[in-house]
């Protein structure tokens, strides 16, 4: 008896508590709905979503954000159950930032350039007054050394057992000027 008597009076408690939130809920409650922007819910908060609104605007119109916050609680007493609560906070509106004009950069103008050598091949790379090798590779049965690789010039030597050859590039007044050295060993030597 004892129990019912304390679950009677929890649950009266309960109901007066309820209505006293809806009745102060109601004077805020209006005819016109808002528009919807994306819901952000925290699963932190276990029965709550959070919904972010910008009343009576279009998409178009911009203004502060409204965040609108529900809470559905059920007391399982009997078939009792507590209505919504909400609870309206503005944010204040975000920094606005403006970004920079986009800059172009018009790389200077550069020009490849292969070589056949009779040990390998040497490609480079042209460019106003400098010079970069873009790529070298040896013919079968030779081995290959590049000594420089630019910008001020470019040097390869391919050596096999009878032959070598040497690449080398670089400018001279203005001008890229390249060199080819074929020397072939006999075998005598």
């Amino acid at each position: 008896m004892t129990y019912a008597l304390i679950w009677l009076a929890v649950t009266t408690a309960a109901v007066f508590i309820a209505a006293a939130a809806v009745g102060s809920v109601r004077d805020h409650v209006t005819e016109t709905p808002a528009a919807m922007v994306p819901t952000t819910t925290n699963p932190s908060l276990a029965g709550t979503s959070t919904t972010t609104t910008k009343p009576g605007l279009t998409p178009s119109t911009t203004g502060p954000p409204t965040t609108t916050t529900s809470t559905t609680t059920t007391i399982a007493a009997s078939t009792t159950t507590v209505p919504e609560v909400s609870t309206t906070t503005t944010q204040p509106p975000a920094p606005t930032t403006t970004a920079p004009p986009p800059t172009t950069t018009v790389p200077p103008s550069t020009e490849i350039r292969s070589y056949d050598l009779v040990g390998g091949s040497v490609t480079v790379e042209v460019g106003s007054n400098a010079v970069r090798l873009a790529g070298a590779s040896p013919k079968a049965g030779f081995s290959m050394d590049v000594e420089n690789s630019g910008p001020e010039k470019v040097e390869v030597e391919f050596k096999s057992e009878d032959h070598e050859s040497q690449f080398s590039g670089e400018f001279k007044d203005g001008v890229f000027v390249p060199k080819i050295e074929e020397e072939a060993h006999d075998e005598d030597d």
